[in-house]
């Protein structure tokens, strides 16, 4: 089963997007770690349709900024995706003025 994924934006502020197209139907799990501490920030399930599914991740602004890993797992606990995510600060880049 070929399926094709996109996430964005990276680096990400208050949200990611996932675009996730499927030649059939799939359960899949996503799970979002923080790589500094170790630990899973959220889990959900998502039951994908045929075609370009979008599934977004919002609230996350409440996050430290740092890397994160973004994980997507078949409901057979297949890994389809793997990639890491970088976010960033809430107040953006600082710019010194003389």
């Amino acid at each position: 089963m070929a399926i094709e994924i996109s996430v964005y934006p990276n680096p990400f502020d208050h949200y990611l997007m996932l675009e996730i197209t499927c030649e059939e139907s799939l359960d899949c799990i996503i799970l979002l770690a923080d790589l500094q501490h170790g630990k899973i920030i959220r889990m959900l399930g998502a039951g994908l349709k045929t075609g370009t599914n979008r599934v977004p991740l919002d609230d996350l602004q409440n996050l430290s900024a740092g890397n994160y890993q973004l994980e997507i797992k078949t409901a057979a606990a297949e890994a389809v995706f793997r990639t890491r995510l970088f976010k960033q600060s809430a107040e953006g880049p600082v710019i010194h003025l003389n």
